[in-house]
């Protein structure tokens, strides 16, 4: 094409570009925050915003996308349009083939993370990492799931209903993990047997203490390795949601906030990684709990001493814990440019009947380096699995809520 031509085309584009501009309710609604602005400056802003998304990697998949429009459009043809279904405030609606995955008009805003979570879906897009079954687990409206987090899916294929089933356990330790792929996003979950939790009011489930204590454990774990494997955003423990539409219902509701959790996931390098030790439970191994042998034997002392209360054993207790701690740093630092220690157990530190921390520390990891250091944090929980340690991972910069708690 000659350059005249460019130009001619590109000026139409600008003219079509303006008038969309100001007939855009939405847009004019989202500048109100800037009326208190001068105009011009505001106007400068956003358009050197605009160049810069042109400029970008962005411009590419921008063309791309379109292109992939365009071809949907010709292959749909004369096919009659269906009736929409409503589609929440502030969108609008396009009649679509119902052979044809649901497609939305966004807001420029909205946009702008779509493409950006396309662009790293592109370029960190995920394959099958843990072996799967076809899905054969019958869901019914008043089943209760349990979500453990989301990423990125193979494809944009996915409409809500689960196809797959992983070999992994779930938190009970009972029923499999299946995957929900929702367009762009696959939510790891597994279905709950309500003989096993005492329900609220509410129908939801509950736990006990000791249950609680027993399932944090399991519910990290679990997030370690579908970490080492996928880049995953990972939900709060004990994250429930009834019936597999209102969790499709969720995802639609919050499908731009998700995309954007995710583009902060594959952005970070600072982790917080917090380890925990539970202490009923190290006090009961071999390793601890055999006392010097000068110790005078219970039954030959006066008075019986409890074990919360039984200074050797307290000691062995806390010389290991920071042992382990500083072991378990150590191994991290390996994949690090950079760490800090906020917190590392002492030997003054006192004996607790819930989880407690003996380590926490944030990383400086390079995304060369993440797959390794997601690993090592698998490996460090299989290394350990006799001390029942929790390893928690967390970033600062990511951030999501999803479903009840």
């Amino acid at each position: 094409m000659k350059d005249d031509t460019r130009k001619k085309l590109s000026a139409l584009i600008l003219e079509e570009l303006g008038d969309k501009i100001k007939s855009s309710e939405n847009l004019g609604r989202k500048l109100e925050p800037f009326t208190d602005l001068p105009v011009e400056k505001v106007a400068d802003a956003i358009i050197k915003q605009f160049e810069y998304l042109l400029s970008s990697d962005l411009r590419d998949l921008i063309i791309h996308l379109i292109e992939q429009e365009v071809a949907a459009e010709e292959s749909v043809g004369a096919q009659p349009a269906v009736e929409t279904k409503p589609v929440s405030p502030g969108r609008e609606a396009v009649a679509v083939n119902p052979d044809v995955q649901r497609q939305e008009i966004k807001t420029p805003e909205e946009t702008n993370e779509v493409n950006a979570a396309e662009s790293i879906m592109e370029r960190y897009a995920i394959k099958e990492h843990f072996p799967s079954e076809s899905m054969d687990i019958d869901l019914k409206p008043s089943d209760w799931f349990y979500l453990y987090g989301f990423c990125y899916a193979p494809d944009s294929t996915g409409k809500g209903i689960p196809t797959k089933k992983l070999s992994l356990k779930g938190i009970d330790g009972a029923n499999n993990i299946f995957l929900l792929d929702y367009g762009d996003i696959r939510f790891y979950m597994n279905k709950l047997d309500m003989n096993d939790y005492a329900p609220d009011r509410s129908g939801k489930p509950t736990l006990t203490q000791p249950k609680t204590v027993q399932l944090k454990y399991e519910h990290e774990k679990i997030l370690n390795t579908l970490r080492s494997e996928v880049v995953l955003v990972p939900l709060p423990f004990w994250t429930l949601m009834q019936n597999r539409e209102n969790i499709i219902a969720g995802i639609e509701d919050k499908y731009v906030d998700l995309l954007r959790s995710l583009i902060d996931v594959h952005d970070a390098v600072d982790w917080d990684v917090e380890v925990y030790a539970y202490d009923q439970h190290l006090v009961g191994l071999p390793v601890i709990a055999e006392t010097a042998k000068d110790r005078v034997p219970a039954r030959e002392s006066r008075h019986q001493v409890s074990k919360g209360k039984d200074i050797k054993l307290m000691e062995r207790l806390l010389f290991k814990e920071k042992s382990l701690a500083q072991e378990i740093h150590s191994q991290l630092l390996l994949h690090a440019a950079k760490s800090r220690i906020d917190f590392m157990i002492r030997l003054d530190n006192a004996f607790m009947d819930d989880w407690k921390s003996i380590l926490s520390a944030r990383y400086n990891v390079g995304k060369d380096r993440r797959k390794n250091f997601y690993r090592t944090i698998r490996s460090i929980q299989e290394e350990y699995e006799e001390y029942r340690l929790m390893l928690r991972v967390t970033s600062p910069s990511v951030r999501v809520v999803f479903g009840s708690k």
